[in-house]
Protein backbone atom coordinates (compact mmCIF):
# COMPACT_ATOMS: atom_id res chain seq x y z
CA UNK A 1 0.00 0.00 0.00
CA UNK A 2 2.79 2.40 0.93
CA UNK A 3 4.52 1.66 -2.38
CA UNK A 4 1.33 2.42 -4.33
CA UNK A 5 0.85 5.62 -2.34
CA UNK A 6 4.38 6.85 -3.13
CA UNK A 7 4.00 5.84 -6.77
CA UNK A 8 0.82 7.93 -6.95
CA UNK A 9 2.54 10.91 -5.33
CA UNK A 10 5.46 10.66 -7.75
CA UNK A 11 3.06 10.44 -10.69
CA UNK A 12 1.17 13.52 -9.49
CA UNK A 13 4.45 15.42 -9.06
CA UNK A 14 5.53 14.44 -12.58
CA UNK A 15 2.22 15.60 -13.99
CA UNK A 16 2.44 18.92 -12.08
CA UNK A 17 6.01 19.42 -13.24
CA UNK A 18 5.02 18.76 -16.84
CA UNK A 19 2.13 21.19 -16.55
CA UNK A 20 4.43 23.88 -15.12
CA UNK A 21 6.94 23.24 -17.91
CA UNK A 22 4.20 23.57 -20.53
CA UNK A 23 2.91 26.81 -19.00
CA UNK A 24 6.37 28.33 -18.82
CA UNK A 25 7.13 27.40 -22.40
CA UNK A 26 3.84 28.13 -24.11
CA UNK A 27 3.95 30.66 -26.91
CA UNK A 28 7.73 30.36 -27.35
CA UNK A 29 9.51 33.42 -28.68
CA UNK A 30 9.87 33.32 -32.47
CA UNK A 31 13.41 33.03 -33.80
CA UNK A 32 14.90 36.48 -34.46
CA UNK A 33 17.54 37.10 -37.09
CA UNK A 34 20.42 39.61 -36.84
CA UNK A 35 19.61 43.02 -38.28
CA UNK A 36 21.44 45.48 -40.52
CA UNK A 37 20.74 49.18 -41.03
CA UNK A 38 21.49 51.88 -43.56
CA UNK A 39 20.62 55.30 -42.13
CA UNK A 40 20.21 58.53 -44.10
CA UNK A 41 20.45 62.21 -43.20
CA UNK A 42 16.89 63.46 -43.67
CA UNK A 43 15.92 66.36 -41.37
CA UNK A 44 12.30 66.91 -40.26
CA UNK A 45 11.14 63.66 -41.92
CA UNK A 46 7.55 63.19 -43.13
CA UNK A 47 6.65 59.54 -43.73
CA UNK A 48 4.24 57.91 -46.17
CA UNK A 49 3.76 54.40 -47.58
CA UNK A 50 3.32 53.75 -51.29
CA UNK A 51 2.76 50.12 -52.20
CA UNK A 52 5.46 48.10 -50.46
CA UNK A 53 7.80 51.06 -50.00
CA UNK A 54 8.07 53.62 -47.23
CA UNK A 55 9.15 57.16 -48.14
CA UNK A 56 10.43 60.00 -45.98
CA UNK A 57 10.65 63.57 -47.26
CA UNK A 58 12.60 66.22 -45.36
CA UNK A 59 14.22 69.64 -45.16
CA UNK A 60 16.69 70.81 -47.84
CA UNK A 61 14.70 68.86 -50.47
CA UNK A 62 15.98 65.49 -49.28
CA UNK A 63 14.05 62.23 -49.46
CA UNK A 64 14.70 58.50 -49.12
CA UNK A 65 12.84 55.20 -49.47
CA UNK A 66 12.91 51.81 -47.79
CA UNK A 67 11.15 48.47 -47.93
CA UNK A 68 11.81 47.58 -44.27
CA UNK A 69 12.18 50.91 -42.35
CA UNK A 70 15.77 49.93 -41.54
CA UNK A 71 17.68 50.29 -44.80
CA UNK A 72 17.10 53.61 -46.55
CA UNK A 73 18.14 54.80 -50.00
CA UNK A 74 18.36 58.51 -50.87
CA UNK A 75 16.86 59.39 -54.28
CA UNK A 76 17.02 63.20 -54.31
CA UNK A 77 19.74 65.74 -55.07
CA UNK A 78 19.11 68.47 -52.50
CA UNK A 79 19.05 72.05 -53.80
CA UNK A 80 20.54 71.16 -57.18
CA UNK A 81 18.86 73.19 -59.91
CA UNK A 82 17.72 73.35 -62.68
CA UNK A 83 17.83 69.55 -62.68
CA UNK A 84 16.20 69.15 -59.29
CA UNK A 85 14.74 65.68 -58.80
CA UNK A 86 11.60 66.92 -57.03
CA UNK A 87 11.09 70.42 -58.45
CA UNK A 88 13.11 70.49 -61.73
CA UNK A 89 13.96 74.22 -62.02
CA UNK A 90 13.73 75.08 -58.35
CA UNK A 91 13.91 78.87 -58.73
CA UNK A 92 11.33 78.98 -61.49
CA UNK A 93 8.92 76.42 -60.04
CA UNK A 94 8.72 77.93 -56.55
CA UNK A 95 9.20 81.54 -57.68
CA UNK A 96 5.99 82.83 -56.09
CA UNK A 97 6.93 81.57 -52.63
CA UNK A 98 10.49 82.82 -53.09
CA UNK A 99 9.24 86.36 -53.69
CA UNK A 100 8.52 86.38 -49.97
CA UNK A 101 11.20 84.09 -48.52
CA UNK A 102 13.59 81.21 -49.07
CA UNK A 103 15.91 82.15 -51.94
CA UNK A 104 19.06 84.31 -51.73
CA UNK A 105 17.52 86.42 -48.99
CA UNK A 106 18.38 87.22 -45.34
CA UNK A 107 19.13 83.88 -43.61
CA UNK A 108 19.06 82.11 -46.97
CA UNK A 109 21.51 84.58 -48.56
CA UNK A 110 23.41 82.97 -51.49
CA UNK A 111 21.29 79.83 -51.27
CA UNK A 112 17.89 78.34 -50.51
CA UNK A 113 15.85 77.49 -47.43
CA UNK A 114 13.13 74.99 -48.28
CA UNK A 115 12.22 73.21 -45.09
CA UNK A 116 9.99 70.71 -43.35
CA UNK A 117 7.81 69.31 -46.15
CA UNK A 118 4.69 67.25 -45.65
CA UNK A 119 4.10 64.44 -48.15
CA UNK A 120 0.44 63.52 -48.49
CA UNK A 121 -1.66 61.42 -50.87
CA UNK A 122 -4.99 63.14 -51.57
CA UNK A 123 -7.40 60.92 -53.55
CA UNK A 124 -9.86 63.80 -53.95
CA UNK A 125 -7.55 66.45 -55.39
CA UNK A 126 -8.69 67.72 -58.81
CA UNK A 127 -5.77 68.14 -61.21
CA UNK A 128 -5.60 70.73 -64.00
CA UNK A 129 -6.60 68.09 -66.58
CA UNK A 130 -9.66 67.13 -64.52
CA UNK A 131 -8.24 63.85 -63.25
CA UNK A 132 -8.57 63.04 -59.57
CA UNK A 133 -5.90 62.20 -57.01
CA UNK A 134 -2.39 63.55 -56.46
CA UNK A 135 0.62 63.43 -54.20
CA UNK A 136 0.80 66.78 -52.46
CA UNK A 137 4.06 68.21 -51.11
CA UNK A 138 3.52 71.09 -48.69
CA UNK A 139 6.83 72.88 -48.11
CA UNK A 140 8.16 75.80 -46.04
CA UNK A 141 10.13 78.64 -47.63
CA UNK A 142 11.87 80.65 -44.92
CA UNK A 143 14.22 83.63 -44.62
CA UNK A 144 14.12 84.46 -40.89
CA UNK A 145 12.70 83.04 -37.69
CA UNK A 146 9.36 84.72 -38.48
CA UNK A 147 9.30 85.56 -42.22
CA UNK A 148 8.22 82.38 -43.94
CA UNK A 149 5.56 80.94 -46.24
CA UNK A 150 3.89 77.58 -46.79
CA UNK A 151 3.27 76.53 -50.38
CA UNK A 152 2.40 73.28 -52.08
CA UNK A 153 3.10 71.39 -55.27
CA UNK A 154 1.54 68.24 -56.73
CA UNK A 155 2.61 65.21 -58.74
CA UNK A 156 0.95 62.06 -60.10
CA UNK A 157 3.89 59.92 -58.92
CA UNK A 158 5.40 60.03 -55.46
CA UNK A 159 8.98 60.59 -56.68
CA UNK A 160 7.85 63.60 -58.71
CA UNK A 161 8.60 65.90 -60.32
CA UNK A 162 6.22 68.23 -58.44
CA UNK A 163 4.49 71.22 -60.01
CA UNK A 164 3.83 74.35 -57.96
CA UNK A 165 0.19 75.20 -57.22
CA UNK A 166 -0.03 78.01 -54.65
CA UNK A 167 1.35 79.69 -51.54
CA UNK A 168 -1.27 79.50 -48.80
CA UNK A 169 0.07 80.99 -45.54
CA UNK A 170 2.51 83.87 -44.98
CA UNK A 171 4.07 85.09 -41.73
CA UNK A 172 6.43 87.80 -40.57
CA UNK A 173 4.64 90.64 -42.36
CA UNK A 174 4.57 94.16 -40.92
CA UNK A 175 2.10 97.02 -40.88
CA UNK A 176 4.38 99.38 -42.79
CA UNK A 177 7.46 99.12 -44.99
CA UNK A 178 10.35 97.26 -43.33
CA UNK A 179 13.37 95.17 -44.36
CA UNK A 180 15.50 92.46 -42.79
CA UNK A 181 19.27 92.49 -42.92
CA UNK A 182 20.64 91.16 -46.23
CA UNK A 183 17.20 91.42 -47.78
CA UNK A 184 15.43 93.48 -50.42
CA UNK A 185 12.00 92.10 -49.53
CA UNK A 186 9.57 94.73 -48.25
CA UNK A 187 7.77 92.98 -45.38
CA UNK A 188 4.66 95.18 -45.49
CA UNK A 189 1.56 92.96 -45.52
CA UNK A 190 0.46 94.21 -48.93
CA UNK A 191 3.26 92.18 -50.51
CA UNK A 192 1.61 88.89 -49.46
CA UNK A 193 -1.67 87.45 -50.77
CA UNK A 194 -3.63 89.15 -47.96
CA UNK A 195 -4.99 91.96 -50.19
CA UNK A 196 -6.37 89.33 -52.59
CA UNK A 197 -8.00 87.36 -49.76
CA UNK A 198 -9.63 90.54 -48.44
CA UNK A 199 -10.84 91.53 -51.90
CA UNK A 200 -12.33 88.08 -52.47
CA UNK A 201 -14.03 88.14 -49.05
CA UNK A 202 -12.08 85.13 -47.71
CA UNK A 203 -11.02 87.20 -44.70
CA UNK A 204 -12.69 90.34 -43.38
CA UNK A 205 -9.65 92.63 -43.23
CA UNK A 206 -6.18 92.73 -41.69
CA UNK A 207 -6.06 92.08 -37.95
CA UNK A 208 -4.34 94.94 -36.08
CA UNK A 209 -3.13 92.44 -33.48
CA UNK A 210 -0.80 90.88 -36.08
CA UNK A 211 1.52 93.85 -35.65
CA UNK A 212 3.70 95.26 -32.87
CA UNK A 213 4.09 98.87 -33.89
CA UNK A 214 4.81 99.73 -37.51
CA UNK A 215 7.71 97.39 -38.31
CA UNK A 216 7.31 94.27 -36.18
CA UNK A 217 5.27 91.09 -36.48
CA UNK A 218 3.61 89.81 -33.28
CA UNK A 219 5.36 86.46 -33.18
CA UNK A 220 4.54 85.68 -29.52
CA UNK A 221 0.87 85.35 -30.49
CA UNK A 222 0.95 84.33 -34.16
CA UNK A 223 2.94 81.60 -35.91
CA UNK A 224 5.96 81.27 -38.11
CA UNK A 225 4.44 79.76 -41.27
CA UNK A 226 6.40 76.51 -41.48
CA UNK A 227 6.02 72.81 -40.58
CA UNK A 228 2.78 71.89 -42.34
CA UNK A 229 1.06 68.58 -41.50
CA UNK A 230 -2.10 67.25 -43.19
CA UNK A 231 -4.60 64.73 -41.86
CA UNK A 232 -8.13 63.53 -42.46
CA UNK A 233 -10.49 63.49 -39.51
CA UNK A 234 -12.97 60.72 -38.72
CA UNK A 235 -15.60 62.42 -40.91
CA UNK A 236 -13.32 62.75 -43.93
CA UNK A 237 -12.56 66.47 -43.55
CA UNK A 238 -9.01 67.58 -44.41
CA UNK A 239 -6.97 69.69 -41.98
CA UNK A 240 -3.53 71.27 -41.84
CA UNK A 241 -1.68 71.91 -38.60
CA UNK A 242 1.38 74.15 -38.85
CA UNK A 243 3.50 76.68 -37.00
CA UNK A 244 6.73 77.09 -35.21
CA UNK A 245 8.11 78.36 -31.99
CA UNK A 246 6.97 81.40 -30.10
CA UNK A 247 3.49 82.07 -31.48
CA UNK A 248 2.18 78.54 -31.21
CA UNK A 249 0.69 75.87 -33.44
CA UNK A 250 -2.42 76.59 -35.53
CA UNK A 251 -4.99 74.55 -37.44
CA UNK A 252 -6.75 75.31 -40.74
CA UNK A 253 -9.33 73.25 -42.57
CA UNK A 254 -8.49 72.61 -46.24
CA UNK A 255 -10.64 72.06 -49.30
CA UNK A 256 -9.54 68.56 -50.25
CA UNK A 257 -10.29 69.10 -53.96
CA UNK A 258 -8.04 72.15 -54.21
CA UNK A 259 -5.66 71.84 -51.24
CA UNK A 260 -6.42 75.47 -50.34
CA UNK A 261 -7.32 76.70 -46.83
CA UNK A 262 -10.86 77.49 -45.73
CA UNK A 263 -9.82 80.53 -43.72
CA UNK A 264 -12.15 81.29 -40.77
CA UNK A 265 -12.68 84.79 -42.20
CA UNK A 266 -13.43 86.44 -38.85
CA UNK A 267 -11.85 86.23 -35.42
CA UNK A 268 -13.33 84.21 -32.59
CA UNK A 269 -12.79 82.07 -29.51
CA UNK A 270 -13.33 78.33 -29.07
CA UNK A 271 -15.69 77.08 -26.36
CA UNK A 272 -12.70 76.37 -24.15
CA UNK A 273 -11.21 79.83 -24.70
CA UNK A 274 -8.60 79.35 -27.43
CA UNK A 275 -7.88 81.89 -30.15
CA UNK A 276 -9.47 81.64 -33.59
CA UNK A 277 -7.77 84.01 -36.02
CA UNK A 278 -9.47 85.06 -39.25
CA UNK A 279 -6.38 84.07 -41.29
CA UNK A 280 -4.16 81.76 -39.28
CA UNK A 281 -6.95 79.54 -37.92
CA UNK A 282 -7.44 77.85 -34.54
CA UNK A 283 -4.63 77.85 -31.98
CA UNK A 284 -4.07 74.31 -30.69
CA UNK A 285 -0.70 74.44 -28.91
CA UNK A 286 2.03 76.63 -27.47
CA UNK A 287 2.48 80.39 -27.75
CA UNK A 288 3.54 83.00 -25.20
CA UNK A 289 7.06 83.23 -26.61
CA UNK A 290 8.02 79.61 -25.82
CA UNK A 291 9.33 76.87 -28.07
CA UNK A 292 7.08 74.46 -29.91
CA UNK A 293 7.34 73.26 -33.50
CA UNK A 294 7.01 70.36 -35.92
CA UNK A 295 3.34 69.56 -35.19
CA UNK A 296 2.04 66.21 -36.37
CA UNK A 297 -1.57 65.10 -35.87
CA UNK A 298 -2.81 61.60 -36.62
CA UNK A 299 -6.27 60.17 -36.02
CA UNK A 300 -6.16 56.67 -34.58
CA UNK A 301 -9.37 54.81 -35.43
CA UNK A 302 -8.64 52.09 -32.87
CA UNK A 303 -8.40 54.45 -29.90
CA UNK A 304 -10.66 57.14 -31.45
CA UNK A 305 -8.26 59.89 -30.41
CA UNK A 306 -6.44 62.57 -32.39
CA UNK A 307 -2.80 62.57 -31.24
CA UNK A 308 -0.81 65.80 -31.51
CA UNK A 309 2.98 65.43 -31.48
CA UNK A 310 5.13 68.55 -31.03
CA UNK A 311 8.80 69.22 -30.37
CA UNK A 312 10.11 71.62 -27.71
CA UNK A 313 13.55 73.19 -27.46
CA UNK A 314 16.03 74.06 -30.20
CA UNK A 315 17.14 71.65 -32.92
CA UNK A 316 20.93 72.07 -32.46
CA UNK A 317 23.05 69.59 -30.53
CA UNK A 318 23.03 72.00 -27.58
CA UNK A 319 19.32 72.82 -27.93
CA UNK A 320 17.55 70.20 -25.84
CA UNK A 321 15.09 69.24 -28.62
CA UNK A 322 12.53 66.75 -27.25
CA UNK A 323 9.22 65.27 -28.40
CA UNK A 324 5.87 65.56 -26.61
CA UNK A 325 2.38 64.19 -27.23
CA UNK A 326 -1.16 65.36 -26.46
CA UNK A 327 -4.53 63.99 -27.57
CA UNK A 328 -8.10 65.16 -28.27
CA UNK A 329 -11.51 63.76 -29.08
CA UNK A 330 -12.06 66.36 -31.83
CA UNK A 331 -9.63 67.49 -34.55
CA UNK A 332 -9.90 71.11 -33.39
CA UNK A 333 -9.01 70.22 -29.80
CA UNK A 334 -8.57 70.95 -27.02
CA UNK A 335 -5.42 68.80 -27.04
CA UNK A 336 -4.63 67.60 -23.53
CA UNK A 337 -1.76 65.68 -21.97
CA UNK A 338 -2.00 62.79 -19.51
CA UNK A 339 -2.54 65.34 -16.68
CA UNK A 340 -5.39 66.95 -18.66
CA UNK A 341 -3.28 70.08 -19.18
CA UNK A 342 -4.03 72.01 -22.36
CA UNK A 343 -1.32 72.19 -25.02
CA UNK A 344 -2.04 75.93 -25.47
CA UNK A 345 0.03 77.97 -23.04
CA UNK A 346 -1.39 80.70 -20.86
CA UNK A 347 0.63 83.71 -19.77
CA UNK A 348 3.20 82.72 -17.17
CA UNK A 349 3.08 78.97 -17.90
CA UNK A 350 6.24 77.01 -18.76
CA UNK A 351 6.01 74.68 -21.72
CA UNK A 352 8.23 71.99 -20.18
CA UNK A 353 5.43 71.14 -17.75
CA UNK A 354 3.06 70.36 -20.64
CA UNK A 355 2.77 67.22 -22.75
CA UNK A 356 3.85 63.63 -22.22
CA UNK A 357 7.59 63.70 -22.90
CA UNK A 358 8.37 60.84 -25.24
CA UNK A 359 12.13 61.20 -25.55
CA UNK A 360 14.98 63.63 -24.89
CA UNK A 361 18.78 63.42 -24.76
CA UNK A 362 20.04 60.07 -23.48
CA UNK A 363 23.06 57.79 -23.49
CA UNK A 364 23.29 54.09 -22.65
CA UNK A 365 26.65 53.99 -20.91
CA UNK A 366 29.16 51.22 -20.55
CA UNK A 367 28.60 49.55 -23.91
CA UNK A 368 31.22 49.13 -26.63
CA UNK A 369 30.70 50.74 -30.02
CA UNK A 370 30.01 54.22 -31.30
CA UNK A 371 27.89 56.87 -29.61
CA UNK A 372 25.64 56.76 -32.68
CA UNK A 373 24.39 53.41 -31.40
CA UNK A 374 24.32 54.33 -27.72
CA UNK A 375 22.26 57.51 -27.50
CA UNK A 376 20.59 60.52 -29.08
CA UNK A 377 20.95 64.28 -28.78
CA UNK A 378 18.08 66.63 -29.68
CA UNK A 379 15.75 64.02 -31.18
CA UNK A 380 12.66 65.62 -32.66
CA UNK A 381 10.43 66.99 -35.41
CA UNK A 382 8.68 63.70 -35.97
CA UNK A 383 6.00 62.24 -38.15
CA UNK A 384 3.91 59.14 -37.33
CA UNK A 385 2.62 56.32 -39.49
CA UNK A 386 0.03 53.69 -38.56
CA UNK A 387 0.45 50.73 -40.89
CA UNK A 388 -2.97 49.12 -40.94
CA UNK A 389 -1.59 46.07 -42.78
CA UNK A 390 0.53 45.12 -39.77
CA UNK A 391 -1.21 47.21 -37.08
CA UNK A 392 2.15 48.76 -36.21
CA UNK A 393 2.71 52.43 -35.44
CA UNK A 394 6.00 54.17 -36.21
CA UNK A 395 7.62 57.33 -34.90
CA UNK A 396 9.96 58.85 -37.50
CA UNK A 397 12.28 61.70 -36.48
CA UNK A 398 15.75 63.15 -36.91
CA UNK A 399 18.39 63.18 -34.22
CA UNK A 400 21.93 64.22 -33.45
CA UNK A 401 24.29 62.11 -31.35
CA UNK A 402 26.53 62.39 -28.28
CA UNK A 403 29.99 63.74 -29.12
CA UNK A 404 29.17 63.97 -32.84
CA UNK A 405 28.55 67.70 -33.32
CA UNK A 406 25.73 68.74 -35.65
CA UNK A 407 25.75 65.57 -37.75
CA UNK A 408 22.20 64.17 -37.92
CA UNK A 409 20.32 61.16 -39.25
CA UNK A 410 16.72 59.97 -39.39
CA UNK A 411 15.52 57.21 -37.07
CA UNK A 412 12.41 55.03 -36.88
CA UNK A 413 11.14 53.68 -33.56
CA UNK A 414 7.99 51.66 -33.08
CA UNK A 415 5.17 53.19 -31.01
CA UNK A 416 3.02 51.11 -28.68
CA UNK A 417 -0.23 51.99 -26.93
CA UNK A 418 -0.33 51.36 -23.20
CA UNK A 419 -3.47 50.24 -21.37
CA UNK A 420 -4.74 53.83 -21.24
CA UNK A 421 -4.19 54.37 -25.00
CA UNK A 422 -1.20 56.67 -24.56
CA UNK A 423 1.71 56.07 -26.95
CA UNK A 424 5.08 54.96 -25.58
CA UNK A 425 8.22 54.73 -27.72
CA UNK A 426 10.33 51.62 -28.28
CA UNK A 427 13.71 51.89 -26.59
CA UNK A 428 15.68 50.92 -29.71
CA UNK A 429 15.32 51.62 -33.47
CA UNK A 430 12.77 49.53 -35.30
CA UNK A 431 14.04 46.11 -36.33
CA UNK A 432 10.89 44.13 -36.98
CA UNK A 433 9.99 43.58 -33.32
CA UNK A 434 6.37 42.85 -32.43
CA UNK A 435 4.29 42.59 -29.31
CA UNK A 436 3.74 39.03 -28.12
CA UNK A 437 3.03 37.12 -24.95
CA UNK A 438 6.09 37.65 -22.76
CA UNK A 439 7.12 35.11 -20.12
CA UNK A 440 8.04 36.26 -16.66
CA UNK A 441 11.42 34.58 -16.80
CA UNK A 442 12.29 36.62 -19.90
CA UNK A 443 11.68 39.84 -17.98
CA UNK A 444 13.78 39.02 -14.93
CA UNK A 445 17.31 40.39 -15.19
CA UNK A 446 19.65 43.38 -15.20
CA UNK A 447 18.69 46.52 -17.12
CA UNK A 448 20.13 49.84 -18.16
CA UNK A 449 17.52 52.38 -17.07
CA UNK A 450 16.68 55.83 -18.51
CA UNK A 451 14.31 58.38 -16.97
CA UNK A 452 13.59 61.06 -19.58
CA UNK A 453 12.17 63.52 -17.04
CA UNK A 454 10.23 66.59 -18.12
CA UNK A 455 12.80 69.33 -18.71
CA UNK A 456 13.97 70.94 -21.95
CA UNK A 457 17.55 70.70 -20.77
CA UNK A 458 20.39 69.98 -23.20
CA UNK A 459 21.99 67.74 -20.56
CA UNK A 460 22.38 64.10 -21.58
CA UNK A 461 20.63 61.62 -19.29
CA UNK A 462 22.97 58.67 -18.74
CA UNK A 463 21.65 55.21 -17.98
CA UNK A 464 21.82 53.71 -14.51
CA UNK A 465 21.77 50.05 -13.45
CA UNK A 466 18.66 48.33 -12.09
CA UNK A 467 17.42 44.77 -11.71
CA UNK A 468 13.96 43.26 -12.12
CA UNK A 469 13.81 40.38 -9.67
CA UNK A 470 11.76 37.16 -9.67
CA UNK A 471 9.78 38.38 -6.63
CA UNK A 472 8.68 41.38 -8.76
CA UNK A 473 10.76 43.88 -6.89
CA UNK A 474 12.96 46.41 -8.67
CA UNK A 475 16.35 47.08 -7.11
CA UNK A 476 19.57 48.91 -7.89
CA UNK A 477 20.03 52.61 -8.51
CA UNK A 478 16.26 53.04 -8.05
CA UNK A 479 13.85 50.77 -6.19
CA UNK A 480 10.26 49.74 -6.62
CA UNK A 481 8.11 46.95 -7.99
CA UNK A 482 7.11 45.59 -11.36
CA UNK A 483 4.47 43.35 -12.85
CA UNK A 484 3.35 42.05 -16.21
CA UNK A 485 -0.32 42.59 -16.96
CA UNK A 486 -1.97 40.24 -19.45
CA UNK A 487 0.38 39.27 -22.29
CA UNK A 488 2.83 42.18 -22.43
CA UNK A 489 1.60 45.29 -20.58
CA UNK A 490 4.06 46.65 -18.02
CA UNK A 491 3.27 48.31 -14.70
CA UNK A 492 6.30 49.68 -12.88
CA UNK A 493 6.14 51.58 -9.59
CA UNK A 494 9.07 53.75 -8.48
CA UNK A 495 8.79 56.16 -5.53
CA UNK A 496 5.03 55.55 -5.49
CA UNK A 497 4.75 56.75 -9.11
CA UNK A 498 3.08 54.30 -11.48
CA UNK A 499 4.43 53.93 -15.03
CA UNK A 500 2.39 52.01 -17.59
CA UNK A 501 3.68 50.64 -20.86
CA UNK A 502 4.83 47.41 -22.47
CA UNK A 503 7.50 44.73 -22.31
CA UNK A 504 8.87 43.94 -25.76
CA UNK A 505 11.93 42.18 -27.12
CA UNK A 506 13.90 44.56 -29.34
CA UNK A 507 17.15 44.73 -31.28
CA UNK A 508 19.85 46.47 -29.24
CA UNK A 509 22.43 48.30 -31.41
CA UNK A 510 24.80 48.32 -28.42
CA UNK A 511 24.73 44.54 -27.98
CA UNK A 512 24.05 43.68 -31.62
CA UNK A 513 21.38 41.27 -30.41
CA UNK A 514 17.75 41.08 -29.31
CA UNK A 515 17.12 41.91 -25.65
CA UNK A 516 14.10 42.39 -23.41
CA UNK A 517 13.08 46.02 -22.93
CA UNK A 518 10.35 48.03 -21.30
CA UNK A 519 8.94 51.46 -22.14
CA UNK A 520 6.33 53.22 -20.01
CA UNK A 521 4.89 56.61 -19.09
CA UNK A 522 3.70 57.94 -15.73
CA UNK A 523 0.53 59.86 -14.96
CA UNK A 524 2.79 62.95 -14.82
CA UNK A 525 3.93 62.49 -18.42
CA UNK A 526 7.42 61.15 -17.65
CA UNK A 527 8.74 58.31 -19.83
CA UNK A 528 11.09 55.59 -18.61
CA UNK A 529 13.02 52.98 -20.56
CA UNK A 530 14.81 49.79 -19.63
CA UNK A 531 17.06 47.60 -21.79
CA UNK A 532 18.69 44.34 -20.69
Amino acid sequence: MKQKKWSLIILVLILIGGLIFMLLNQNPAPPLEPKSFNHVSVHDPSIIKEGDLFYMFGTHIEAAKSSDLMNWERFTNGYTTPNNVLFQDLSENLAESFLWAGEDDADSKDGYAVWAPEIFWNPNYINEDGSQGAYMLYYSASSTYVRSAIGFAVAPQIEGPYTYVDTIVYSGFTKEEAYDENSQVDKKWVHTHLPTLIEEGQISDINPDWFLGEERYHNAMYPNAIDANLFYDADGRLWMSYGSWSGGIFLLELDDQTGLPLYPGVDGITEDGRLIDRYFGIKISGGEGQSGEGPYIIYDAQTQYYYLYVTYGWLGADGGYNMRVFRAKEPTGPYLDIKDDDAVLKMGEDNFTKGNKLMGNFLFTGEPGSTLASGYVSPGHNSVFHDEDTNKRYLVFHTRFPNAGEMYQARVHQLFMNEANWPVVAVHPYAGEQLRQVRKREIVGDYKFINHGMSNSAAIVESIEIKLNTNQTLTGAVEGTWQKVDDYFAEIIINDIVYRGVFVEAWSPEKNDFVMTFTAVSDKGVSIWGSQ
